[in-house]
């Protein structure tokens, strides 16, 4: 009996160390830390020593830094050249990304949960909309600001929203820091994104982001928003409703004519759109500590 038992000991052991090996194994992505705040203008000359990763699927590269503030990170997607005739055509995951915008996922747990995150989009707003916006976050404008906002009619804005609208912004001891935000400059060749998420967003049932925590990230663009998909619909309904005054649109034996509506491809039938389709992914990773 006692030989069984020594002998289920070491079994148990071996299995715990086996279960140890292959946590300590799992791929975590280190953070480089930044010794200088990284300026997010959509330009990469801060990334110039940075190792870059490529995401296998939409083909974007990335890399990520930190500094005892805020983590950065770097999105390039490269144009490729796949010489079809004369043609140069952007990578279809910038196409999307153009479109939808990013949404920036964050787990404490390494779980891949999507309720804590942000989504990062660039609008066109008016300049009477700019005035209220900047005024809601408590900016005071005399007369004369105002009307030197409206020589322009229209605005180009970056956010970075919190996925829950009712999250509220944290109370930092060391005074105020800026909210997430990002910037992107999409050249011919090269197109640069670049995020700034202070580390006091990164905030969870008690767990708090600083340098040296892990974290699990994820990544999501493309895809079908509400807005996009109502739009769709309500496209294809005028579509089909034209159609049908004209005394086409089903399927005649005669005429073989389809209805549109059947097609192939498209979730919700018709064509597919390339610039719809959704990409994302997760990494770990461990944000860097001070290099003393």
């Amino acid at each position: 009996m006692k030989k069984h038992g020594v002998l289920i000991c070491l079994v148990l052991v071996g299995i715990a160390s086996l279960a140890a090996s292959a946590f300590s194994a799992a791929k975590v992505i280190p953070s480089q830390w930044a010794a200088v705040p990284v300026r997010v203008d959509g330009a990469n000359q801060e990334w110039q020593d940075a190792t870059m990763i490529v995401d296998k699927e939409s083909r974007a590269e990335y890399a990520l830094r930190n500094d005892d503030k805020y983590l950065y990170i770097l999105f390039m997607f490269k144009v490729y050249d796949l010489r079809l005739g004369q043609r140069v055509l952007k990578v279809a995951s910038l196409s999307t990304y153009e479109i939808s915008g990013m949404k920036v996922f964050y787990s404490f747990d390494g779980k891949k949960n999507k309720t804590d995150g942000f989504h990062f989009v660039k609008k066109t707003i008016t300049a009477d909309e700019l005035i209220a916006s900047l005024e809601k976050n408590g900016e005071t404008l005399t007369d004369e600001k105002k009307a030197g906002i409206r020589q322009q009619k229209a605005y180009m804005i970056y956010e970075g929203l919190p996925l829950d609208p009712s999250t509220p912004a944290p109370a930092v001891a060391a005074g105020p820091v800026d909210p997430p935000t990002f910037r992107d400059q999409l050249k011919r060749e090269l197109s640069v994104v670049e995020f700034r998420i202070p580390l006091a967003y990164l905030a969870k049932a008690g767990a708090v982001a600083a340098p040296g925590a892990n974290l699990k990230l994820g990544f999501e663009w493309g895809g079908m928003t509400k807005e996009m998909r109502s739009a769709y619909m309500a496209r294809m309904a005028d579509s089909g409703a034209q159609a049908r005054g004209q005394g086409g649109g089903e399927f005649n034996p005669a005429g073989g004519e389809r209805d549109d509506n059947s097609g192939t491809g498209g979730p919700m039938g018709g064509q597919p759109n390339r610039d719809t389709k959704k990409y994302d992914f997760w990494i770990d990773i461990q944000l860097a500590n001070k290099v003393s």
